[in-house]
């Protein structure tokens, strides 16, 4: 399921992304981030808003994508459920 609002999010989907081991702590919370986010974020927001260097998000965000946790529509991130992880 794609993030768009809060709401949506379920505790064990949060909990098995931030407890995943595989994933650096930067990678957990531009994950986080994004799920509780208002709206989709781009590189640039996302790294202002957490307090990054853009280099930082580019980094992180590989393994989130290669883990299907995030996906880039319209140049934008959205967070995506951990359960569609195929």
């Amino acid at each position: 399921m794609t993030r768009l609002t809060p709401e949506s999010v379920e505790a064990e989907e949060v909990r098995e992304v931030l407890t995943d081991q595989e994933l650096s702590a930067h990678a957990r919370l531009i994950w986080a981030y994004l799920t509780v986010a208002d709206r989709p974020q781009n590189s640039n927001s996302l790294a202002a808003e957490l307090g990054f260097a853009a280099s930082t998000v580019s980094k992180h965000i590989g393994p989130l994508r290669e883990k299907r946790l995030i996906r880039r529509l319209n140049g934008v991130w959205i967070a995506e459920s951990p359960a569609e992880e195929a």
